[in-house]
């Protein structure tokens, strides 16, 4: 594609001279964010050969010491030649920025530039496998080129920050001999044979020496024989020869250096993350050698204190606040065991895999210590291979870890490549790369501007759409149409990429999914689809103007009954008005009633956004453009209109065509804009001052809604009605394991009720039907003194309780499929085919023209004051 660009200029370093001919073979350059890069893209279109790519580059070799060769090129490069005489290596090119002074003085030393020459940046290029040529910018789209000394190549490639993987294919083993583990540290050990084998080899070992136990008397008759090497009981002599003398004689090279790798991690796990000394592990061996049980017991408790306070796991695995990783000691192991937060115990064999591989790159992590404190560039090959959609986004707070530099860490770029939506990093656009295989001799290319037209490049890279999906994530903000999403998800991503906001005064976009509504008066209903049909609800904010429409909204969403429970969908506080941030520190034009989302946006960066739109996109001409003008626009928010509508009535006013300002044009042009005005260092005063307007509203407006979230995520995660009948009745029965009298029952029931007593859940309240069955059915209030009749069921009806929300809701929302299925099938095949969406109307009247007559062709309208949705007839249906 750059060849057939006649605008695209040649760079020295793309002209390859063979057999007297200068080619033209332009480099496919790919843009390194500073920090963390996400590749992207379809199966063979380049990815993980970037990877290697950026490995030869800097030291002429990958991570498995494998130099540059012909495999390098791609098959359909016209380079890629069997000839001996024509063959060529495949070079490799590097740009290199933030070059400090000392640096500079190294790399002068190493090569052919003068010592005169100052540089903060460089390209460096690899060709013929081990020879480096320099190139300097000289202005104007010169370069200067300089060879790095022959000699020198390995001191110069040291200079350069070096390559690590993190290992994606290696889990944290469930069981280790400790065996292993002083083999590690003493480099011998001191045990028996038996005690170093894995648990498979000490089980078959046991099953062969069973052998001797059941028929002693074939092994001495077999010694007897003429030839004993055939015979049975020789067979299995030499095998628990073989065995003991060499326990890694069965495995293949890979098992064993997956082997070697479980142990390093292990050790990792131990010594360098939990800082046990190599003396207490040499002494926990001893005493596990030595079956001192109590001692023994004695240093794993300790270790284990050690992981716990050392670990802080459940700060990444957000999954399981309460998650914690137990050590014990068996059988000359070292076993570990997962504690939820149910306070159940699991060995690794009953909990996901994606478990063991987010442990393994976490304990990898935080074991590394770079060499001399030199910043690396950390590369991993799809590590959302084993991890959950969960697990992935946890990983993303890993990937900041590694780029941001802590107080005893040096901060490292980062490259990953992956298929997952789940690791693309919504607040951060801007480190997106979209790798795109061609046809034929194209190659691969890379694809600008992912991030706009709803990141529409990672369709085919990712083969979904991810830009904006509803209800992917445990947290929800509402808001009233896209326009708001399109601003707060900007204003957002502006404020993080720039660093200008903490965390709480920006949205991260991997943890909150911003709905629109299509409307105000579609949130409510909305929010009670998300929150009020089962047992499981996620939590819910919502964002609203403050005009009338969202006055009403608010209180339909706060005060009026919602389903057969009648209960609203969401509290006061999880409600944010934009009329409420005046009480924050937001000033308002002091006409303006209703103020809208629009109304945080500053005069200034408001009239830049309408010119741009009206040049862009309505076609205006230059001279019509300067009458968009700041004094208009004050004059018109002055008399009390909102922002919006005073900048959509100076573009009208602008032109005899009278040019539209459409609405989410106007909110992209404003992120457009905010991101140049940063970027230029010589702005405006008014300028700055509008910026420093927008970044401070934008905050304010985060913190507020962060606040909410809290309080939402809070409800949604403080202990549920099911979890206390769980306690409280497993207490009861510990007590009372046979029989109980009327009387205990009755004051373990009406304790239970008090437990639930402020608690308004679904599950709540079927709990608190269920209790009321159980005191009719076994006749509580009479004969308190009595035995409890049939006490086993009676525990097991006290048990389901737990249980009768989930039911219900499973219940409930069958009943809703098949009301949906019934009546499609007595319809024909409506437009709409959600359940969800549509099950809850079908009691509706259904209308028709011609009620005789089979429905064909259907839409959904929706009363907009009732809300509610009638199947109709479309203007073109043919009855025939």
């Amino acid at each position: 594609m750059r060849q057939h660009n006649s605008k695209v200029q040649k760079k020295p370093w793309e002209i390859i001279k063979a057999d007297d001919t200068e080619m033209w073979y332009p480099y496919i350059q790919v843009p390194i964010d500073p920090k963390i890069t996400a590749v992207v893209g379809a199966n063979e279109s380049g990815k993980s050969h970037l990877l290697s790519a950026i490995e030869k580059a800097i030291k002429g070799s990958d991570y498995k010491d494998e130099p540059i060769g012909s495999r390098d090129f791609c098959r359909y490069s016209e380079r890629f030649l069997v000839t001996s005489d024509k063959n060529r290596l495949p070079e490799f090119g590097t740009e290199w920025s933030k070059v400090s002074p000392i640096e500079c003085k190294r790399i002068k030393s190493l090569s052919e530039i003068p010592q005169s020459r100052s540089f903060d940046r460089f390209f460096l290029f690899r060709l013929s496998g081990n020879s480096l040529t320099i190139y300097l910018p000289e202005g104007e789209g010169k370069y200067s080129s300089h060879q790095v000394n022959p000699q020198k190549v390995d001191e110069f490639s040291a200079i350069l920050p070096g390559t690590r993987r993190l290992k994606s294919n290696i889990a944290l083993p469930a069981s280790m001999p400790i065996q292993k583990l002083v083999q590690k540290l003493k480099g011998e050990a001191s045990y028996t044979r038996y005690e170093i084998l894995s648990v498979t080899q000490r089980k078959r070992v046991r099953e062969l020496m069973d052998e001797f136990y059941k028929k002693p008397e074939r092994f001495s008759q077999a010694r007897t024989q003429s030839n004993p090497s055939d015979s049975g009981p020789d067979k299995v002599i030499n095998e628990i020869i073989s065995i003991l003398s060499n326990p890694d004689s069965n495995l293949s090279e890979d098992e064993r250096e997956r082997q070697e790798e479980e142990v390093n991690l292990t050790h990792d796990l131990l010594c360098k993350i939990a800082e046990v000394g190599s003396i207490h592990l040499l002494d926990l061996a001893n005493s596990m050698e030595a079956n001192d049980v109590g001692y023994t017991q004695a240093l794993v408790d300790k270790i284990n204190r050690q992981l716990s306070a050392n670990l802080n796991f459940p700060n990444y695995w957000v999954q399981d606040s309460k998650f914690r990783l137990l050590m014990s000691a068996k059988d000359h192991n070292l076993e570990f065991t997962i504690v939820d937060r149910t306070g159940t115990k699991y060995s690794f064999d009953e909990r996901s895999s994606g478990l063991k591989y987010f442990l393994s790159y976490f304990i990898q992590h935080r074991a590394y210590k770079p060499p001399g404190n030199v910043p690396e560039i950390l590369l991993m090959d799809e590590p959302d291979a084993f991890l959950s959609s969960r697990a992935q986004q946890d990983l993303l707070k890993i990937f900041d870890e590694v780029a941001s530099s802590g107080d005893s860490t040096t901060a490292s770029q980062v490259v990953y490549v992956t298929h997952s939506p789940f690791l693309i990093d919504k607040n951060h656009a801007e480190r997106i790369r979209v790798l795109d295989k061609g046809s034929d001799y194209e190659g691969t290319r890379v694809v600008k501007s992912v991030s706009k037209n709803h990141y529409e490049p990672l369709r085919s890279a990712l083969g979904a759409f991810i830009a904006e999906t509803v209800y992917i994530s445990h947290c929800n903000l509402m808001v009233e149409g896209p326009v708001d999403q399109v601003l707060l998800a900007g204003a957002s991503t502006y404020l993080r990429v720039f660093g200008i906001a903490s965390k709480r005064e920006s949205i991260d976009l991997n943890e909150i999914t911003i709905v629109p509504a299509g409307g105000a008066t579609s949130i409510p209903y909305l929010t009670y689809l998300a929150r009020g049909r089962d047992s499981e609800q996620p939590a819910v904010i919502v964002l609203l103007d403050s005009d009338q429409t969202g006055n009403e909204v608010k209180r339909e969403l706060t005060q009026k009954g919602y389903g057969p429970r009648k209960k609203p969908p969401l509290k006061k506080d999880f409600v944010l008005q934009v009329k409420d941030l005046e009480s924050f520190g937001i000033k308002f034009p002091e006409m303006l009633l209703s103020p809208e989302v629009e109304d945080l946006i500053p005069l200034q960066i408001s009239v830049l956004a309408a010119q741009k739109y009206a040049e862009e996109i309505c076609g205006v001409r230059d001279r019509d453009i300067k009458d968009i003008t700041e004094d208009f626009v004050q004059q018109r928010v002055d008399k009390g209109e909102t922002m919006f509508d005073a900048v959509n009535t100076c573009v009208q006013a602008c032109s005899k065509d009278k040019p539209h300002l459409e609405k989410i044009g106007f909110a992209r042009s404003v992120i457009e804009i905010v991101n140049t005005l940063r970027r230029d260092v010589d702005r405006e005063q008014k300028y700055s001052d509008a910026l420093e307007k927008f970044e401070h509203n934008f905050k304010v407006l985060f913190r507020e809604l962060d606040k909410r979230k809290s309080l939402a995520e809070l409800e949604r995660t403080r202990e549920k009605a099911s979890q206390k009948v769980k306690d409280i009745g497993e207490s009861f029965f510990y007590n009372h394991p046979n029989g109980a009298n009327r009387e205990d029952v009755v004051e373990f029931l009406d304790k239970l009720e008090a437990l639930l007593l402020s608690d308004d859940s679904f599950d709540a309240e079927q709990i608190r039907r269920g209790i009321e069955g159980i005191r009719n059915d076994y006749k509580l209030n009479i004969d308190l003194g009595e035995r409890v009749e049939n006490y086993e069921q009676f525990k097991r009806d006290v048990q389901r309780l737990k249980d009768v929300g989930k039911i219900e809701s499973e219940e409930k929302q069958k009943q809703e499929h098949d009301e949906f299925e019934n009546a499609k099938n007595s319809l024909g095949s409506p437009v709409i085919e959600d359940p969800a969406t549509v099950s809850s109307f079908l009691t509706e009247e259904v209308e028709s023209e011609d009620n005789s007559s089979t429905i064909n062709s259907k839409t959904v309208s929706t009363d907009r004051k009732d809300r509610k949705p009638k199947i109709i007839k479309s203007e073109n249906q043919d009855d025939s």
